[in-house]
């Protein structure tokens, strides 16, 4: 009995990993292509109640799956990733990559805040550079809230499913890449969710899943990851003009 649970077990994260590899990414850029065709609030709201709804039903697949302790932590083999963790120096350059990062993403909410605080004129400009994607983005007061739920449920799902669950099913079961190859395509997989902002979106994306990922494996645990996957996602509602103005 206890090996048919197994293999059940086994069966489903080989059928998750199918569809993050191939479903995933043809489902939302297809969904994200109609939208930018024919745009719409309905639209919007239709493409983010779907993406929620996708994300975390194959969080909770994951979850039962595998379980939730090991999706949450991961604990390096000495001999893994032994570029990053054998060698102080390296260690502490990433750290400062990621904290430099993190900054650099979050300098327009620092800015946003800054002006409102000095009662100065906000120009939006950060804005203007994501006009390409403002089939997606939120523009009302609705979008907004939804666009939040969004970015909560992307920032724990998204999290739980590229590098947990990912990070597990490519290095320790089944399959037995190194750390630093299942980091490596772990994050071409993330950023191929993101092909509806074209190839340079989608790129820079998978650059962010790998920081990420290296934060995961340096904290050990999902919990930071997470709240910087949130934040990260949560402060376009700032840089987007509001409706009001």
């Amino acid at each position: 009995m206890l090996n048919v649970s197994v293999s059940v077990a086994t069966l489903v994260q080989h059928l998750l990993f199918l569809f993050l590899l191939v479903v995933a990414p043809v489902w939302d850029f297809y969904d994200t292509s109609r939208l930018k065709k024919n745009p719409s609030s309905a639209g919007k709201i239709r493409c983010y109640k779907t993406l929620c709804a996708w994300l975390w039903i194959a969080t909770v697949v994951a979850c039962l799956s595998v379980g939730l302790r090991p999706l949450f932590t991961i604990s390096p083999a000495p001999g893994d990733v032994s570029w990053l963790l054998q060698h102080n120096w390296v260690r502490y350059a990433v750290m400062a990559l990621l904290v430099v990062f993190a900054a650099g993403a979050l300098l327009p909410v620092a800015i946003a805040i800054w002006k409102k605080m000095t009662k100065r004129p906000r120009k939006y400009a950060s804005a203007e550079a994501l006009k390409a994607l403002s089939f997606v983005l939120p523009a009302t007061w609705t979008e907004r809230r939804w666009y939040a739920i969004v970015s909560v449920t992307a920032g724990i799902c998204e999290e739980i499913l590229f590098r947990g669950f990912l990070l597990r099913y490519l290095h320790a079961f089944p399959w037995t890449l190194n750390l630093t190859l299942a980091l490596l395509v772990s994050s071409v997989i993330f950023g191929l969710q993101h092909l509806y902002q074209g190839p340079a979106g989608a790129a820079s994306t998978g650059v962010m899943g790998f920081l990420v990922g290296l934060l995961f494996i340096l904290t050990g645990n999902l919990l930071l990851p997470i709240v910087l996957h949130a934040v990260l996602d949560l402060r376009m509602l700032v840089i987007l003009r509001p409706p009001s103005e």
